[in-house]
């Protein structure tokens, strides 16, 4: 036990039990002090990885774990010090321990002083049950620590399980669209290999067309059945043909070469740095892919492609460097594997060769800032390579792809020119500052692919102000709104 500062500790509403204060309880501990009562001491725990109520995150913080009341009644009293115990004699990892926290703090409360009410309990047992998707934390842990009964904290939480379940089921079914084998399935999701054959037979999200039938859109329907819209597209367009699901999507088909897109449709992939268009992916996979093929998107980002894949029935293997993807962490998008790609170590991950590689990398240092935030902060994105490196990246991918991948594999890579031509005339730009579709051109030559189709994505417009228009035009500045959809196949 050591006595402590009590303006040096955090009270954390995030793990804080109860659905208030009780000032009766502050006044009564108040009134006892002023008699010299003695008082057990609180309970405390040294954190790390903390972010404050202001949003700022502090590297270390001491946080109340029991004694909330007492530490409030002190300073009424003007005792500027409480005794403290620590729960952990090492600081946590506050994000990593965030539940666990919660539930000690119930469990004192439940023991001594002013004890949580039911309502209190169910709130902290609902809480822990939303944040615990993998049921780590059972209907027996969580008994035993609030002081009730098995059968109370089920009936809690029965409905956040069952959602938890329907969303589990709708991952793994996900998963085995796009081609994961089953072994791998169950390590990711960490239940059985024949669990996830049982789920992938039988689960079932009722009939999709009743419910549009009912007028219902498909926000609706991804949310009763607790999947994203993606996969509820892919039921919904199952079995349909390509040119089916294109018409059904509002998508229109693109017959030329040049598929220009003025928005992203929102349904598909995340909000990400560069994201492109799901349609322009679906017109890639439509002319140069057939419905079981399997795609290899090596830069997923915010998750496009899979998606993509999904609802055009073919299979995908995804692959990204953003922390979010680390295999320690969360998942946001399971389907995504973290990867960092150094091809002069002549690692490839891909468990299976693809028919298509649909290559989306960064567009040299444009958004850098951005893809750094994505990043791992260990591990650069290649956004913020030298013009030498980000070359020498893309001709020891493109030699690794070859040597990785079937005769008839095709390469789809779409990239932009570069150019250093901020605040700078047409005419003065140096061309030794810039990377453009030729250079990547002659990277595919140099690497033993023969780029066999160019097709025009071109950016919007619409992104530039007139003001800035208007700037640019004064000063003889030829902007790029241009990107590139190179289609190459190996040159054996």
């Amino acid at each position: 036990m050591k006595s402590i500062k009590i303006k040096d500790l955090t009270w954390d509403p995030a793990i804080y039990p109860r659905t208030a204060k009780s000032q009766q309880t502050i006044n009564a501990y108040a009134e006892a002090l002023s008699i010299n009562a003695k008082f057990p001491p609180i309970k405390i725990q040294r954190v790390f990885n903390y972010t404050n109520a202001n949003g700022n995150k502090s590297m270390e913080a001491t946080i109340i774990l029991d004694g909330n009341h007492r530490c409030v009644a002190f300073q009424e009293n003007g005792i500027k010090e409480i005794p403290a115990i620590e729960w952990k004699d090492t600081p946590l990892d506050y994000e990593e321990n965030k539940t666990a926290l919660l539930l000690e703090s119930a469990q004192c409360n439940t023991i001594h002083g002013d004890r949580l009410t039911p309502n209190d309990k169910k709130q902290v047992a609902r809480d822990i049950a939303s944040k615990d998707p993998e049921c780590a934390y059972t209907e027996t842990v969580l008994a035993e620590k609030l002081g009730v009964s098995q059968q109370t904290v089920n009936a809690w939480i029965t409905d956040i399980r069952a959602r938890q379940r329907t969303n589990r089921n709708s991952i793994i079914l996900k998963l085995s669209l796009l081609g994961w084998p089953q072994e791998k399935i169950a390590e990711k999701i960490g239940l059985s290999r024949n669990r996830i054959s049982e789920i992938v037979g039988n689960t079932s999200f009722g009939n999709i067309d009743t419910l549009l039938a009912q007028g219902r859109e498909m926000e609706y329907i991804a949310a009763h059945y607790q999947m994203d819209l993606a996969l509820t597209w892919a039921i919904k367009l199952q079995r349909k043909t390509d040119q089916e699901k294109f018409k059904a999507l509002g998508w229109g088909l693109r017959t030329w070469d040049q598929w220009y897109f003025n928005n992203c449709d929102e349904q598909f992939g995340d909000d990400w740095p560069g994201r492109i268009p799901a349609q322009l992916i679906a017109h890639t996979l439509y002319y140069f892919t057939k419905p079981g093929d399997l795609v290899l998107d090596p830069m997923a980002g915010g998750g496009v492609v899979p998606d993509t894949c999904l609802v055009f029935e073919r299979k995908c293997q995804a692959f990204d460097l953003a922390a979010q993807y680390k295999k320690d962490k969360q998942d946001k998008r399971p389907e995504i594997e973290y990867h960092h790609w150094e091809p002069q170590k002549e690692i490839w991950p891909v468990t299976k060769k693809p028919d298509l590689i649909f290559f989306d990398p960064p567009y040299y240092t444009k958004k850098k800032k951005e893809y750094e935030q994505k990043a791992n902060k260990d591990i650069p994105s290649i956004s913020s390579y030298t013009k030498k490196d980000y070359i020498k990246f893309f001709k020891d991918y493109f030699t690794l792809a070859h040597k990785n991948t079937k005769p008839t594999t095709t390469l789809a890579f779409l990239n932009a020119d570069w150019r250093d031509f901020e605040s700078t005339p047409a005419a003065e730009e140096k061309p030794d500052n810039a990377i453009t579709i030729f250079d990547y051109h002659r990277l595919l030559s140099e690497t033993g692919w023969k780029t066999i189709f160019r097709i025009e994505c071109p950016l919007s417009s619409e992104r530039l102000t007139g003001n800035q228009v208007q700037k640019m035009q004064d000063k003889r500045i030829l902007g790029t709104i241009g990107r590139t959809l190179l289609i190459a196949k190996k040159n054996i």
